[in-house]
């Protein structure tokens, strides 16, 4: 059917044939009135009974016409059966008066005029619906309608209007009122519609066009004398019914035609125009013909001004409608509902050209962790609902004067006015804890998703000027995202009150390495035990007053300790074991160092196994023969396995006890613990 709808009209055979057919009868049709203009009998045949084939034709194609179609055009279609109905009833009727009523002269009126007005009503409810308009359109349509009705009224039906009101005249002089609405409401629509004119409106357009030159001469021939079967109106009926029936075949062959939009084009000068045109012909030909101005061209300039006006007031508001909605499009992510960088970029130059009261500006950008691995398994249909329920979440933590925005595929940025770089490392560290601690519901999906953020802070403040720094805002934000990333995710990082001493800065590492120690870690279900590793040994390190070298060596060496046990075996060899067993950490921290291209790491990691009495692996080396990096790694390490062994901290800290002077050396581990009991170590889960 897709391929049919493409097909030009003049292509479609089973329409070409249906036209040439239509002519033929149309011929037919007219050399038999022309035979029974002296043949009353074969006169009443042809324009009786003969005369309802078109109807009957039209009705079925209308019925098929309907079927063809669907929705709104359905429904429209649906109206006209309905008025195609009345139109045979009504013609039906009066072919039996004609019959039965002495001298073939049936009063007026009868049964079959109900039918006829019947068919007029659901013929223009029919076309409205086919053609459906919002209320602009509808009214553009109703002042163009409404400005032909006025040239109708004065050309056609003002010489009609009958000295004397009876039912007969009532009723005839209905029918050109009535044709002369359809015309002109037809035309408006085919006019000012938004959509693409189908080829079966067009038809519908014409066959009214000659329905109302019919009306017209029947209403004016009916003054002079009555009606007859053999009058050659009948012929102009018969065009009518076979354009009809021609619009009804193309809707029901081509149903695609009428979906189709035109393009974006301006026709809203057309109302205005035509309406000054038409009071302006109007006004002339009344002072032409009278002298004087009439009531009627009176009333129709005063409707159409007031339907002007009232259109006006309708565009107005359409177009401040659309301007707000192009502009929350503009500025909105289509997916979360939140604002969209663009927006988020403009307000953050608006905030720096002027200072708010001299007060600060912070920003936080928030990066989903692992979220590549919630699309693979689960599908990004699952993701968009992930993003926006985290959307959602940040929405209802932030204040109202927050901003909150979509930076990128799983970031986002909030945008803090007023605050300072401590609250807003208080806020983001908020944010962090309400994602952690509430997994992610999914329709569709069996477990809820657990699911943690990485958070850069980076905060601006005035200079003496009263101006904003803020040129590297955002670049020192994504920054600190970038080590909290780094650093095992699921942290805070910038700006903190603490974050300079609870880790490392960006360690020497490769990421591809940083990515495997975490991926372990996740795999173990240890959560980001590596990198919280790695920031007690920074802390603890700098406790100890180490210079920053050693620091830093004793950072990475605890970032990527957990990768070495994979690669060999790295626990204490067994009783009467060869020595090559013993090799086994001294392997691994080789094969560590080498992928790091970091050889000085290869000494702290060889010696993570020893014990400070001596009872090590895999050289037994004891006190301070052990590499000061080595004991504090140690000691994290054994930090770290009391932890996920047991849930308090208290608990946690006996075990750690047990080991003093034995696995661990005493001096380090009193430093830990202060920093433990000071709350200044991370929890690892």
């Amino acid at each position: 059917m897709v391929n049919r709808n493409r097909v030009p009209l003049s292509g479609d055979r089973v329409l070409v044939a249906s036209a040439v057919g239509c002519l033929g009868w149309l011929a037919l049709y007219a050399g038999l009135t022309y035979l029974g203009q002296d043949r009353p009998d074969l006169a009443r045949f042809t324009g009786e009974v003969l005369y309802l084939v078109p109807v009957a034709v039209l009705l079925g194609l209308s019925v098929y016409a309907a079927r063809s179609n669907t929705g709104r055009t359905r429904t429209a279609w649906r109206l006209l059966v309905a008025s195609n109905v009345a139109w045979l009833f009504g013609d039906t009727v009066w072919a039996y008066y004609v019959y039965t009523t002495p001298g073939g002269d049936p009063p007026v009126p009868t049964l079959a005029d109900a039918g006829y007005v019947l068919r007029f009503v659901l013929t223009i409810a029919g076309i409205t619906v086919a053609l459906g308009l919002r209320l602009r359109g509808l009214l553009d349509a109703l002042l163009v309608a409404a400005a032909g009705a006025a040239i109708g009224w004065q050309v056609v039906i003002s010489p009609l209007v009958p000295a004397s009101w009876d039912p007969a005249a009532f009723v005839t002089f209905l029918y050109p009122v009535f044709s002369v609405i359809i015309f002109s409401v037809l035309v408006g629509l085919l006019l000012t519609g938004a959509r693409r004119v189908p080829a079966a409106m067009v038809l519908f357009a014409v066959g009214f066009g000659v329905g109302v030159i019919m009306d017209a001469v029947y209403a004016y021939t009916s003054v002079l004398h009555q009606y007859t079967s053999s009058t050659w109106l009948n012929v102009g009926w018969q065009l009518e019914l076979l354009l009809l029936c021609l619009a009804a075949l193309v809707a029901a062959r081509r149903p695609g035609d009428e979906g189709q939009r035109l393009p974006a084009h301006e026709v809203s000068f057309l109302p205005a125009l035509v309406a000054l045109l038409v009071v302006g012909g109007l006004a002339g030909a009344d002072l032409i013909l009278s002298g004087r101005i009439s009531r009627v061209t009176l009333t129709v300039a005063m409707l159409l001004l007031i339907s002007l006006l009232v259109r006006q007031i309708i565009a107005a508001r359409d177009r401040t409608r659309l301007t707000e909605q192009l502009r929350t499009a503009a500025i909105t992510d289509a997916l979360t509902g939140v604002y969209n960088r663009r927006f988020f970029e403009e307000m953050l130059a608006a905030d720096a050209d002027a200072a708010r009261n001299s007060a600060p500006l912070s920003v936080v950008l928030v990066d989903l962790d692992h979220f590549k691995s919630i699309n693979d398994t689960h599908g990004h249909p699952v993701g968009d609902a992930v993003l926006t329920e985290v959307a959602d979440r940040l929405r209802r933590s932030l204040r109202a004067s927050d901003l909150l925005c979509r930076y990128g595929g799983e970031e986002f940025v909030c945008l803090l006015p007023r605050t300072d770089g401590r609250a807003a490392w208080e806020l983001a560290e908020r944010l962090r804890q309400d994602l952690r601690s509430a997994p992610v519901a999914v329709p569709g999906v069996e477990q809820p998703l657990a699911l943690t953020a990485s958070f850069g802070v980076a905060c601006a403040v005035p200079v003496a000027s009263g101006r904003l720094r803020v040129d590297e805002l955002i670049d020192t934000a994504d920054r600190e995202l970038y080590r909290a990333k780094a650093l095992g995710r699921d942290r805070v990082l910038g700006c903190g009150p603490r974050e300079q001493v609870d880790t490392a800065p960006a360690l020497d590492l490769p990421p591809a390495l940083v990515w495997l120690a975490d991926e372990l870690d996740r795999i173990r279900g240890h959560g980001p035990r590596s990198a919280a590793v790695s920031g007690w040994a920074w802390r603890t390190a700098a406790e100890l007053g180490l210079d920053e070298e050693t620091r830093l060596r004793t950072a990475a060496a605890a970032r990527v300790h957990g990768i070495g046990c994979l690669i060999l075996t790295c626990g204490p060899p067994l009783p009467g074991a060869a020595d090559p067993a013993r090799a086994g950490p001294d392997q691994a921290a080789r094969l560590l160092a080498d992928l790091a291209d970091r050889p000085d790491l290869a000494p702290l990691l060889a010696a993570a196994h020893e014990r400070h009495d001596g009872g090590g692996h895999p050289h037994g080396l004891a006190g301070s023969a052990i590499p000061i990096g080595a004991r504090i790694l140690t000691l994290c390490e054994g930090w770290a396995d009391a932890r996920h062994a047991v849930p308090s901290p208290a608990r946690a800290r006996l075990v750690l006890l047990e080991g003093r002077g034995s696995r661990y050396d005493p001096a380090v581990l009193d430093v830990f613990l202060g920093l433990a009991d000071e709350g200044a170590l991370t929890d690892p889960r």
